[in-house]
Order: structure tokens, then C-alpha cells, then sequence
């Protein structure tokens, strides 16, 4: 079958077609769908009078009902019946328009007033210094203090977006986070000069601490205070005390949320919507925002600056105001994974720190080894004389300490990929996977061009659509298959030793060969030597990347099972069975195979009795465990067994909230929304800090036919995340079953933000022509 035969058969006919999806004949379709859509989901379709609308009430059983859960309605399933007449309705939340803006497309802000902040005040980090010594000096290695042009990496990037795109306005959308001194006055819009001291900043002290409000939207959405903070006579207690009130304006989070969350769309010059960088997403809806989406073991709630910038002793011989008694401060070096360029520049201390503090962020675990067909989990049963030809590995990679995706920040250009290795008694490497001896595993997200080629060297310009996202969300876990072949004589060397590491390196192959290549153009070169002039500092765009060792693990096979694993062996098989849930629907059984096993390996496992802290661990154990097997249990649309599991991993844990939302789940699967809907409103309240949640329980009230609290609850999820695909939809429905005259603007809203009809075209476009993408498009797939 030709190209274009499986274009026509997937609704496509060749290139032309495709444009038209793109355009407004997909809008009129789209619009046309949605009112049938809302016609059905308030029972206008069916010709019922929609049910009236609800109001919850907390009910004392937490499975709303002493009958099965999510089996029945009325007051014992937590819905009492009102009028769906009554009440205001919810003033919806919709995206910002670019052009609305200043410096469009930015969404960044100056506040009015008679002097608004100029970039020579935002390049100004020598008078914070005069006073704040240690602090500068930390901020003089951060990656903040290099965002801008003088960032080699940043550069080569925006340069080639400028140049693609025929002008320079559509890049002030990177400006706002990237180059504020340069987006205020204006440089943006025309060529940057390499002498530009506003190129040479960054993010400094006022770009942050100058911020008078930030809203949720990213792309810069902040707005800078025009009046200075004040400079403190440090013989005036009441001056110091206003400098110190001014430098306090708001959460950090919020702050840091405006800038690492991003997105394209017509004002990038691209035809669509495209989410990009989103760092506080994940964790919005992750543990570490005090939600309780997942049962896991506990973890400390956690915001931005907990984890990038803590408490920090100064350096000898700096002092700072800022500094506690015992000499600490929060660290201003806003250590992440940007290793690449702290070696650039030939900073070995900042490449240390950055090494320490990802050691350990993230697990590898060698869970399973299939031999000629045959699985053994955790490598249980495997003697010397079965270790022959093709051998499967299953690693499982867990994010145990990151607050949002790992790796996070520009997900399409991350370089963290899995090494393999079996070593014989004698130290022989005698098979291995890794960098020289195949394609490895790759722990970023694929994006593609309009043909459906990935894009591996950061051109935005070219970005269309995702293939594939293999970073790991907070606290979750993947699991990636290893293949090797072991040599005919594996057998005679005895026992053997499977490594597997986990590796870090900032950026892309591909990424960093452009970044060296421009440095040694005449323009890279001038910016090269103007940093040294301006700064001070020497940068090298081809040193070779650090390469960081995040996890490791051994695993010996043939020696009548010896692990070289600490971990109780139901955690590892829970993590397994973690991963596998990602699996493709006919796959599944695979991860209620590893969670069966975790339930036969915790009954055997003996941490001090049943009793006292041990058995309460073993307790709580067990309900993750049958969590997860209630998670697949709802995948696979096994409604009745995920309702039984709820009750009991409730019974495990009681009041947390996961049962109500493994019910509503198991129900809004299988379209039985109007049981659904009391669990996922008792869940919501639980969490009422997840967008997630609230885009599952706007969609299911929506499918009901309440409008009214859809709304309610599409807005407050808007809140926190306001360009969400589902959160736009539900909102856009709720006021068109409303009869509301807003509702034309929230459709446009929603259609402005929906993914397009083209990307699943495009990902299969990448699959057809790079067999490698192919791979990768699976969720649980193997390199050999």
C-alpha cells in the first residue's frame, strides 16, 4: 500500500489534506462535534430531561454508600438533589491573548507608573552585590545568571528561530524569561549585538525579586513592579525593614511557574498549540503539592525553592545580610541538571554540586530476565546452566525525588539514557548495551517536524507534535527491556553479573554539536569574546559534557539466586508492576503478573510481626500494592474488581482518598458517569489542588448533564493550569448546555488548544519512516 493509499484510509488525502486539517474546515468540524457531544451528554441526544443538578455532601461511610461503591444514588451515595436553576453561574477563566500584551507575544508585564523598569536596572547586579556578596556570587554560577545570548547553548536555538521565522518579534515570547533586560527596551525586535551587556544578564536579582504579581500561564506571565525596591541605610532599622518587605512579594512557586511553563501556537509562528517545558504541572498534581492522586509511601511536601535552592552555608570569606546566625542563607545557584554548561564554563565546583545533587533522584532496577522465553522476576530460579543466547532484561526506572517530570525543563533535549552490562567472575565484559554497542534508551520526550521527523537539535521552529514522552512523572515508573546475546560458552564463566546504570548528560548529542559548530562562526566567536570582556568569563561551547551517574544496580544470575538488592523484594516487584501499567492495553497482564507476585512475596516477608510499626508498614504495603492492581483492574474496564480492590485498600488506609478515586475511574471507564460522579466529587475535595482531578470530575459532571458544577470546577482547575486541552472543553460545554453567550469565546478558547487533528498522523509519520521511532512509540518496548 502506497503513502498515499494509507493516507486516504486514514481520512487523509496526501499534503493538501493535511493543511486543511489544520485550518478552519477542522474548526467547523470540531464545532459541530462538540454540540452533538454536548447534545448527548445532557441527554438531548437520548430525548431525557437531564437529572437535576447536584450538590455534595460529606457522607460518614467514606465509600458513600453501605452497598457496593458507586453502585447506587441519592443520599447515601454523598448527592443531594437541588435545584440546577439555582445559584450564580461561575464566570469563566480564559486564556490571555498575546496581542493583548506589550511585548507580545510575551505574556510578561510592566506595571504602570512614571518610571517603568528600564533593562539597564535589570542587568544590575553589582549594587545588590555591594551589600549581598554571597548571594551574587552564588547567582553568578547559576544558569539564571547565563540564560540569555551568553548562553551558548540558549544561542545557537534562538538564533536559528529568529532566523527561520524571517524576524525577530515572534521571539519575544522566549524574552520574557530568557532576556528580560533586552525584551524592556525593545533589542529583541531587531538584531542582538554581541556586545550587548543586556545580552549578558540573564535572569538577575530585579527580574525576580521586582515581581509585583505572577499568574499560572507561562511564557513570562509575570508582571514588574515600576517602582525601585529600596536601597536600605544599614544604620536605619525601619529602611532595612521596608528593603526587606519589598524583596518579599509572593511565593517563589509562583514566581518560577510563569517562567518554566511554556507553550507554542500561532503566536510562535507555528499553525497549532503545542505544550512545551512544564516543570510545574507534574507537580501541581503530584504528592509533593500535598495531593494524594497515588498511594505511595510518604514524602514531605515540597515547592520549587525547597529543592533548588537550599539552605547554604556561605563560602569563606563572604559575608551577606541575608545570612542567619550560623552563616546560611537559601542558595541562589539554583542548582538543576545544567551540567553541560557549568563545564562550558570550566566551573568544576558548580559540575560537583550539580553531580551530588542528582545522585540518587532517580532508581534502576533489574526486575525481570526472560531467557529463551521464559521470565524469571527479579532473576529468582535462574541456574548457570540457563544463562545462554538471547537474554531479556527488564529495567525499571522509578523518579524518586523530583518534584516534576524526570528529566524535566526542555524534555525534547535531555540526554539521560540506560547502560547494560553482564560481567563475567573474572571482570570480562562478555555482552553489553550502551552508547558504543547500540541504540539506548533515551529518557526524553520526541517531538517531530511536519513530516514527521524528530527533532533532536532544540529547533522550535520546526516543533509540531509529540511521538513520544519517555520521562518519568513524579513518583512513578517505566520499564524499559535490554536484549543481549550472551556467548555460546556464558555457561562455563560461572555466575554472572548483569549492571545497569542510570546516566545523566544535559543535552543531546545532536544539541551539542550545533552549540560547539556556532561557537566557532564569526558570531559565535564575537559573543565568546565579548563574555570574556563583560564578564569575565572564559566559555568553552565544545568542552565535553559531564556525564553523571544517577543510579546503578547488580544483579549476579546463576548463583542459586544472590541479589545484590537491599530492598524487600514485594517493593521491587511494586515498582515493576508500576511500570508495566503503562503497558498497551493487551499487555497488562503483565503488571497484575509482577503485582501478584509483591502480594506472595509481602505475605512471606517478616519486618518484626504482624504487630506494632511492622505490621503497619506491612499493611500499608499491601495497599499500594492492591492499588495498583486496582489501577489496571480499571484500565481494563473490570469494573467490578476495581470497586472490590477500593474497598479494600481502604480498609488498609483508612481516609485516603485513592479509593474514591479508583472507583471513579473504574466507572467513568466504562461510561457509568452519574455513579462516578460522588467519587471523584469526594476525591476532588481531597485534592483540590490537582488540575487532573478537576478535569476528570468536570468531564464526568459534564457527561452527566450538571453543567452548572462543571463549570465550577472546570474554572477552578483553569486556575492553576489555564490552557488545559480537557479543563477549555469541559468549561466550553458547560456553557453551552447553559445557554450561555460566553460560550462561543470558551469554544474558540478550546479549539485554539486542542490538540490537533494532525498529530496522531504525524507520530505515525515518525513510526513509518524511522523504524526507531517505531520502537519508541510503544510504551514498554525492547533495544537490542
Amino acid at each position: 500500500m502506497t503513502r498515499a493509499e494509507r493516507a486516504g484510509e486514514r481520512g487523509q488525502v496526501g499534503e493538501p489534506r493535511r493543511a486543511r486539517l489544520e485550518g478552519q474546515g477542522a474548526r467547523s468540524l470540531v464545532v459541530a462535534a462538540l454540540v452533538v457531544a454536548a447534545g448527548v451528554g445532557l441527554g438531548v441526544g437520548c430525548r431525557q430531561d437531564a437529572p437535576d443538578e447536584p450538590s455534595v455532601a460529606p457522607s460518614d461511610d467514606p465509600s458513600g454508600s453501605s452497598a457496593k461503591p458507586g453502585l447506587g444514588s441519592g443520599a447515601g451515595s454523598g448527592i443531594v438533589e437541588a435545584d440546577s436553576e439555582a445559584g450564580p453561574i461561575a464566570a469563566p477563566l480564559l486564556p490571555r491573548a498575546h496581542a493583548s500584551f506589550e511585548f507580545a507575544p510575551a505574556l510578561f508585564e510592566r506595571a504602570p507608573g512614571p518610571a517603568p523598569v528600564s533593562g539597564r536596572e535589570l542587568l544590575d547586579a553589582d549594587t545588590c552585590g555591594s551589600c549581598h556578596e554571597g548571594i551574587v556570587s552564588q547567582w553568578r554560577t547559576s544558569a539564571h545568571a547565563f540564560a540569555s545570548f551568553d548562553n551558548p547553548i540558549y544561542r545557537v536555538s534562538i538564533d536559528r528561530f529568529r532566523e527561520q521565522r524571517g524576524g525577530f518579534l515572534a521571539s519575544q515570547f522566549c524574552g520574557g524569561c530568557h532576556d528580560p533586560a533586552l525584551l524592556v527596551d525593545g533589542v529583541l525586535a531587531k538584531e542582538v549585538a554581541p556586545t550587548d551587556a543586556r545580552a549578558h544578564v540573564g535572569v538577575a536579582c530585579r527580574s525576580c525579586h521586582g515581581v509585583e504579581s505572577s499568574q499560572p500561564d507561562g511564557n513570562g506571565s509575570y508582571r514588574l513592579a515600576s517602582t525601585p525596591i529600596p536601597i536600605p541605610d544599614l544604620e536605619d532599622p525601619l529602611s532595612i525593614a521596608e528593603h526587606r518587605e519589598s524583596m518579599d512579594r509572593g511565593a517563589a512557586r509562583d514566581q518560577c511557574e510563569s517562567c518554566h511553563r511554556a507553550f507554542l501556537g500561532e503566536h510562535s509562528g507555528h499553525p497549532h498549540h503545542l505544550d512545551g517545558t512544564d516543570d510545574p504541572g507534574p507537580w501541581r498534581d503530584s504528592s509533593y503539592a500535598g495531593n494524594k492522586l497515588r498511594l505511595d509511601t510518604p514524602v514531605d511536601e515540597r515547592a520549587c525553592a525547597d529543592c533548588h535552592m537550599p539552605s547554604e552555608t556561605l563560602a569563606a570569606g563572604l559575608s551577606d545580610p541575608a545570612a542567619d546566625e550560623a552563616g546560611s542563607l537559601q542558595s541562589h545557584r539554583f542548582i538543576g541538571g545544567h551540567s553541560q554548561l557549568a563545564a562550558m564554563r570550566g566551573d568544576d565546583e558548580t559540575v560537583a554540586r550539580i553531580q551530588a545533587f542528582l545522585k540518587g533522584v532517580a532508581s534502576v532496577d533489574i526486575a525481570a530476565v526472560e531467557v529463551e522465553g521464559e521470565r524469571h522476576l527479579l532473576g529468582a530460579g535462574l541456574k548457570p546452566e540457563d544463562l545462554r543466547g538471547r537474554v531479556v532484561v527488564d529495567l525499571v526506572v522509578r523518579n524518586l525525588a523530583v518534584g516534576h517530570r524526570f528529566p524535566g525543563g526542555t524534555r525534547d533535549s535531555q540526554g539521560a539514557w540506560l547502560s547494560l552490562r553482564v560481567v563475567d567472575q573474572a571482570g570480562r565484559v562478555i555482552a553489553s548495551l550502551d552508547e558504543s554497542t547500540g541504540e539506548v534508551h533515551r529518557l526524553r520526550a520526541g517531538l517531530v517536524d511536519d513530516a514527521g521527523e524528530l527533532v533532536s537539535a532544540r529547533e522550535v521552529e520546526r516543533l509540531r507534535a509529540v511521538a513520544f514522552d519517555h520521562t518519568v512523572a513524579p513518583r512513578d515508573a517505566v520499564v524499559v527491556r535490554y536484549a543481549l546475546e550472551l556467548p555460546t560458552d556464558a555457561r562455563a564463566a560461572g555466575p554472572l553479573t548483569v549492571e545497569a546504570e542510570l546516566l545523566h548528560r544535559s543535552r543531546t548529542q545532536a544539541l551539542t554539536e550545533e552549540t560547539c559548530a556556532e561557537s566557532k562562526t564569526p558570531r559565535g566567536r564575537a559573543f565568546l569574546a565579548a563574555t570574556r570582556s563583560l564578564l569575565g568569563q572564559r566559555l568553552d561551547p565544545c568542552a565535553t559534557p559531564p556525564v553523571t551517574q544517577i543510579a546503578r544496580h547488580a544483579l549476579v544470575l546463576g548463583a542459586a539466586g544472590e541479589l545484590d538488592a537491599p530492598r524487600p523484594e514485594h517493593e521491587r516487584l511494586w515498582e515493576l508492576g508500576l511500570g508495566l501499567s503503562h503497558q498497551v492495553q493487551e499487555r497488562l497482564p503483565e503488571a497484575r503478573e509482577a503485582l501478584d507476585a509483591a502480594l506472595v512475596a509481602l505475605d512471606a516477608f517478616d519486618e518484626g510481626g504482624d504487630g506494632g510499626e511492622g505490621g503497619q508498614a506491612k499493611r500499608r504495603a499491601k495497599a499500594r500494592i492492591l492499588a495498583a492492581l486496582g489501577a489496571v483492574a480499571a484500565r481494563q474496564g473490570r469494573v467490578d474488581e476495581a470497586l472490590d480492590l477500593a474497598d479494600r485498600v481502604e480498609v488498609l488506609e483508612p481516609g485516603h482518598p485513592f479509593p474514591e478515586i479508583l472507583r471513579g475511574r473504574a466507572l467513568a471507564k466504562v461510561w457509568r458517569w452519574e455513579q462516578a460522579v460522588p467519587h471523584l466529587e469526594r476525591a476532588f475535595a481531597a485534592n483540590p489542588g490537582s488540575p487532573k482531578l478537576a478535569a476528570e470530575l468536570a468531564t464526568a459532571l459534564g457527561s452527566v448533564g450538571w453543567a452548572r458544577r462543571s463549570l465550577e470546577v472546570a474554572v477552578a482547575g483553569l486556575a492553576l493550569r489555564p490552557r488545559d486541552e480537557d479543563l477549555l472543553r469541559a468549561q466550553a460545554l458547560a456553557l453551552r448546555a447553559l445557554g450561555d453567550p460566553r460560550a462561543e469565546a470558551a469554544l474558540a478558547a478550546y479549539l485554539d488548544h486542542r490538540a490537533p487533528d494532525i498529530q496522531p498522523h504525524l507520530a505515525s509519520d515518525c513510526g513509518e519512516r524511522d523504524p526507531a521511532c517505531a520502537r519508541e512509540r510503544v510504551p514498554v518496548h525492547v533495544h537490542e
